[in-house]
C-alpha cells in the first residue's frame, strides 16, 4: 500500500518536471516603464510619413497607440516603421460583417512629430471588407507591445495611408523603459 503511494508520488513528480523541462518555461521580471500621453491636432488628407524622435537620443519605446477620427469612406492605415519593420497601430477597415468596432490597448516625455515625405502607396479595400468611418481610441493593433526590433532607435516614422478620407489624429501615447 505505502509502496503503491510512493510509486504514485513519484510518478506524478516526474510528469511535472517533464512539463516544466519540455515547455520552455519563461521567467518574467518587472521592467520599469513610464506611460507619456500627448495631445495633437493634425489633419491628414493625403498619403504621409511623419519622423518619430525623442527629445534626447534613442527612442526607447516600449508600446505606442493613437487616437483620433476618420471622416470618409475612404481606407485609412497607420504603420509604425523604421524603415526596414512595419507594424500596424490602426486601420479603419472592418469586414463586412464584423460586430468588433475597435481595438484597444495599453499604451513618454514628448515625442518630436514632424511632417516628413508624401508617401504614393495606394491601399485599396479588399472585398468582403468596408471603410468604416468614426471615432478610435488608442489603437495599437500591432504595437501594444513592441519588441527589439523597434526598440532603441534614433528615430521612427509613422506611416499614414489614406485614400478619399480625412484622418484627424488628436492623441498618441506611448510608453518608454
Amino acid at each position: 500500500m505505502e509502496s503503491d503511494r510512493l510509486i504514485l508520488s513519484l510518478s506524478g513528480l516526474i510528469t511535472i518536471i517533464t512539463i516544466i523541462a519540455l515547455g520552455n518555461p519563461t521567467i518574467t521580471g518587472y521592467v520599469p516603464t513610464v506611460t507619456h500621453s500627448q495631445n495633437l491636432d493634425i489633419e491628414v488628407t493625403q498619403s504621409q510619413r511623419f519622423t518619430l524622435t525623442g527629445p534626447s537620443g534613442n527612442l526607447n519605446l516600449s508600446s505606442l497607440s493613437i487616437s483620433g477620427q476618420t471622416y470618409g469612406a475612404g481606407p485609412v492605415r497607420i504603420y509604425l516603421t523604421d524603415g526596414e519593420t512595419r507594424l500596424l497601430v490602426y486601420t479603419n477597415l472592418r469586414k463586412t460583417q464584423s460586430p468588433m468596432k475597435h481595438i484597444t490597448g495599453l499604451a513618454v516625455s514628448d515625442l518630436l512629430f514632424e511632417p516628413n515625405t508624401s508617401l504614393e502607396e495606394r491601399i485599396d479595400i479588399p472585398d468582403g471588407y468596408m471603410a468604416q468611418a468614426g471615432n478610435f481610441d488608442t489603437a495599437c493593433m500591432e504595437t501594444c507591445l513592441l519588441d527589439a526590433r523597434l526598440q532603441n532607435k534614433p528615430q521612427l516614422y509613422l506611416d499614414i495611408l489614406i485614400d478619399s478620407a480625412t484622418l484627424h489624429l488628436t492623441e498618441i501615447t506611448f510608453t518608454t523603459e
